[in-house]
């Protein structure tokens, strides 16, 4: 045999050896994308990171960071929280809406927040941006003033705003937000106009009201129940009495249909695969139900209200009506 014969032979096995192992990889790989076509049979499989679009340390994001504790026990994976705070909660779903549809990625939302705001403000996100996984939390609106306000009722205070339109100030979340809601709905149950302020967060509403820079709050009751030593409460936008407010009156017991609240939940986004969903629907509910996880959210002063599945997806619609039509009759949707 020639040398010029054995390098051919030596360059053939070679070559057969490299095809031979290629195919062997294409068929695995053929193999596992037969078995699992959306490669999420084994999801998850690598920590998941929840968007939280508000401020460490804000109602959302305390209560999130108590949800994300249970994670691994329930999915074998972390969750991990990522503020993106900004513009009442549109800088974080704005980003949520382009994310990768492979459940690793999910959004903590707020209701009626991902509702309202695309019907009034050129969001990147819509309503449909969110598939609702599981609902944690429920946080009524509740009007309140300082101590020494002359407006010592609800009544006292609608009166008040009858006689001086849009003279007395309200301070709120941000527009669209469900404290501002509750303003709008007031206004239409009484026939009256506030001067409405809208701030960057509850935070800074919290400061204006204690700083005497306006007359009157719209907030979360989780936030205002911690300053009750500080300001007084005059109403909770609830169809019944809260059981952490037992002797302060519904809007509705006073005459006015007013009842909005908070409500908070997570969310993956918009072309998850249907098992990545239901995987992760049925680990949030798994640690919704837990009692050491109710019992966390109660320290933490968070009211419960769970739901998941097609329960919730039939609330997204029915509130998603509800402030449309709010919006439209008040001048704020065409």
């Amino acid at each position: 045999m020639t040398l010029r014969s054995r390098w051919c032979m030596i360059l053939t096995f070679l070559f057969l050896t490299v095809l031979t192992a290629c195919s062997g990889s294409d068929d695995a790989a053929q193999q596992t994308n037969t078995g699992n076509p959306s490669g999420s049979g084994d999801f998850p499989n690598q920590p998941i990171q929840m968007i939280v679009s508000y401020s460490a340390g804000a109602a959302t994001d305390t209560q999130a960071r108590i949800l994300a504790q249970y994670a691994v026990d329930v999915f074998g994976q972390p969750v991990v929280i990522v503020n993106m705070e900004g513009a009442g909660g549109s800088v974080g779903w704005n980003h949520f809406s382009k994310v990768d549809p492979n459940g690793y990625t999910i959004a903590a939302y707020n209701l009626p927040h991902v509702l309202s705001k695309p019907l009034v403000e050129n969001t990147e996100y819509t309503p449909e941006t969110f598939i609702p996984l599981a609902n944690w939390g429920y946080d009524p609106v509740v009007f309140g003033v300082l101590p020494n306000s002359p407006y010592q009722t609800i009544d006292d205070l609608i009166e008040a705003a009858k006689s001086n339109p849009e003279k007395i100030t309200i301070g709120n979340a941000g527009l669209y937000v469900g404290q501002h809601l509750a303003i709008l709905m007031l206004e239409e149950e009484a026939g009256i106009k506030f001067q409405n302020i809208p701030f960057d967060g509850a935070a800074d509403a919290q400061a204006a009201l204690l700083g005497g820079t306006i007359d009157v709050q719209a907030g979360n009751l989780s936030d205002m129940y911690r300053l009750v030593d500080q300001v007084r409460i005059l109403a909770v936008a609830a169809e019944e009495r809260h059981k952490y407010l037992p002797d302060v009156p519904t809007f509705m017991e006073r005459g006015y249909n007013v009842v909005m609240s908070t409500d908070r939940g997570v969310a993956a986004v918009d072309g998850t695969p249907p098992e990545v969903v239901e995987r992760l629907t049925d680990g949030f509910l798994e640690i919704m139900n837990r009692e050491d996880f109710q019992a966390d959210m109660e320290q933490a002063g968070a009211d419960l209200l769970i739901m998941g599945g097609e329960e919730l997806q039939q609330e997204f619609e029915q509130r998603a009506k509800m402030i449309k039509d709010l919006l439209t009759r008040m001048g704020h949707v065409k």
